[in-house]
């Protein structure tokens, strides 16, 4: 191994570990690095491969927390977005595409943090009618950069589920959608042997951070937990949305 595949190995462990505790964050933590490493038309389908195997693992977890008419929605508004979306990577300039994955980044960590300042315990569930255009703009951003979660998280954590049921519904959405994504990445000759391979290389770091999440998560306090990862993301946004490629 070189030295930047020993990088991305910590990175994948990192992000395994993250989703494992929160339920959620592994496509942008790994994204937030790696287009450093590589182009970004050969992080996508690496990240999208790796995340589809996260969330399934994830998902067997929590799925009886995880009612399907929460999910589906989601899943279909997706489905309409995911095409646009890897449309958008196949023919962008990679600069502004990266400044564009900063922008989400940064967005991403605004929303939220912006709900444990202001927003009252009371407050009702959102509509499930919001579940479509979330999962549209999911299925966008997943298709172009491999970090659909924003949207999704933010509908879901509005959504007043339990611990448990905001994992298991988020898990079932990555788990669906991503499959969808990695067969039109797949289509698109994105997804080649050579990627699956690469990605062969780093997968005992997978069970390796699902299960030190799952076993060592708790221990933190998930305040102070939720604030570091969010600034960490918050600082690599900067980064990417001011210099860009």
């Amino acid at each position: 191994m070189t030295g930047a595949d020993l990088i991305v190995a910590g990175l994948v462990l990192a992000a395994a570990l993250i989703q494992g505790v929160i339920g959620f964050g592994f496509g942008l933590v790994v994204m937030s690095v790696l287009p450093r490493f590589v182009p970004l038309q050969s992080a996508v389908p690496f990240v999208a491969v790796y995340g589809l195997v996260v969330a399934t693992i994830l998902f067997q977890r929590y799925r009886a927390h995880a009612p399907l008419r929460e999910i589906w929605p989601m899943v279909l508004g997706s489905l309409a977005g995911l095409p646009l979306g890897v449309l958008a990577l196949r023919n962008l300039d990679p600069d502004p595409c990266i400044r564009a994955l900063g922008v989400f980044i940064i967005l991403f960590v605004a929303q939220a943090a912006w709900p444990r300042r202001v927003a009252p315990h009371d407050r009702p569930p959102l509509a499930r009618a919001w579940a479509l255009p979330a999962g549209f703009l999911a299925g966008i951003i997943g298709g172009a950069f491999a970090m659909g979660g924003p949207p999704v998280i933010a509908y879901t954590s509005a959504r007043r589920l339990s611990p448990a049921g905001f994992k298991g519904v988020l898990q079932g959405f990555f788990m669906t959608y991503t499959l969808v994504m990695v067969g039109m990445l797949s289509a698109s000759g994105l997804v080649t042997q050579a990627t699956l391979l690469r990605n062969l290389l780093f997968a005992p770091a997978i069970p390796l951070g699902i299960w030190l999440g799952a076993r060592y998560g708790e221990r933190l306090h998930p305040t102070l937990f939720r604030r570091i990862v969010l600034a960490a993301l918050l600082l690599l946004g900067v980064t990417y949305a001011v210099g860009g490629a």
